[in-house]
């Protein structure tokens, strides 16, 4: 098998950027066209829970405006990750044909770089949506990559998800965080005199039983769109019941020792250990680390402090449209050369969004010898830039 970085390397180095294209005969610029078309069709597929989700989670208050809300956020997120994995590979043939070669910088860091400076154009939601969802498996790889310590360390992800639950249940429960998060109690009167135990017991069942029915259909989707429900596995089902269910069962017990705020954050705290109930700990970790910080962020941004000048013009820098192009770079990078870094969620990113070129050229690139690569490329005809 003949690794990634070959691709660098003479002869291989020289083949004609042709392997690039989906289809035998196409043009650079009719295979970028193509890709368009063909990439809106895969994300489209690829991004269907994001439309079903928020459509599940919020069954009870279900209106016009969030259907439609839902469907623009879907339609927006699918159509720029097809023109980013587009422009990529438009990017990557443009530079094998001002070098008259493959560079590594061209293969494929700098053109997906370059391709997701369109974050830049992306609506808030949808800017936080890729800002959320890429960030954290830029993390995770990082660490994968020079293999740190925290990695093999179920009990230190454990805890710096119980202290992220902790942060945002907090802002949560006080009104000052509406984004996602895995859970969502129902905040308490401010007066809980009158909450009667059996009134606490009877909204903790009704709220496990939602969290059950959520968990549940979560569980269903991967088997329900690959079409074999062997792969079905109750993993978000109990941790999502056992999520909600701690921090009930802990609450009701501190209620009527400590006031509001404090049973809520210890409730937090020790519910946030169903996370040992996950097997992707790492992936749902670097998440939750990823949430808090934008949590905490967001309230430093909120604060009215105009005498600091250093934090005022900290807070002006749009983070998100800087972090965007690097972290997705460099997750198409260890896609290519060091793929066992990346985690599943990740690696389907890459290639689902993009119709499975990115897998399609490793297969490529994966045959037994050069010379066998080098004959799969001589049957494909060599063709211009344009058309």
């Amino acid at each position: 098998m003949v690794a990634p970085s070959k691709l660098l390397e003479p002869p291989l180095n020289r083949v004609h950027c042709a392997i690039l294209h989906s289809l035998p005969g196409q043009s650079c610029t009719k295979a970028f066209l193509w890709n368009l078309y063909r990439n809106h069709v895969s994300s489209a597929k690829y991004y269907s829970p994001l439309l079903l989700l928020p459509l599940i989670m919020n069954w009870r208050k279900l209106s016009k405006s969030m259907v439609l809300s839902v469907a623009k956020n879907y339609a927006q997120s699918a159509s720029f990750a097809a023109w980013i994995n587009a422009i990529t590979f438009y990017l990557m043939c443009m530079g094998r044909r001002l070098n008259d070669r493959f560079v590594f910088i061209f293969i494929p860091f700098l053109p997906c770089w370059i391709a997701s400076q369109l974050s830049w154009l992306m609506p808030p939601q949808v800017l936080h949506f890729f800002v959320t969802g890429i960030t954290p498996a830029a993390m995770e790889s990082l660490m994968r990559y020079f293999n740190i310590g925290l990695v093999h360390s179920p009990m230190a992800q454990t805890l710096l998800f119980m202290i992220s639950s902790v942060i945002v249940l907090h802002y949560q429960q006080t009104r000052k965080y509406s984004g996602f998060w895995f859970i969502r109690p129902a905040s308490l009167p401010e007066d809980t005199e009158d909450w009667t135990i059996l009134k606490q017991v009877q909204q903790g069942i009704r709220e496990l039983r939602s969290y059950l029915g959520i968990g549940l259909a979560m569980d269903l989707l991967n088997p329900l769109m690959k079409r074999n429900m062997k792969l079905w596995r109750p993993k978000m089902t109990s941790f999502l019941a056992g999520y909600i269910g701690l921090f009930k069962v802990v609450q009701l017990l501190l209620l009527k020792r400590l006031n509001v705020n404090q049973a809520n954050a210890l409730a937090s705290f020790i519910s946030g250990s169903s996370f040992a109930l996950l097997s992707n700990r790492l992936t749902f970790m670097c998440f939750a680390i990823v949430t808090a910080i934008q949590v905490i962020w967001s309230q430093v941004c909120n604060t009215k402090d105009e005498k600091d000048s250093v934090l005022s013009a900290v807070r002006k820098i749009p983070w998100a449209r800087l972090l965007i192009p690097c972290s997705l770079a460099y997750l198409v990078h260890i896609f290519f050369y060091h793929q066992r870094h990346l985690n599943e969620m990740a690696r389907s990113f890459i290639d689902c969004t993009c119709d499975n070129n990115g897998q399609r050229l490793l297969n490529l690139i994966g045959l037994p010898s050069v010379n066998a690569i080098l004959q799969a490329v001589d049957r494909t005809p060599k063709t211009s830039f344009l058309f």
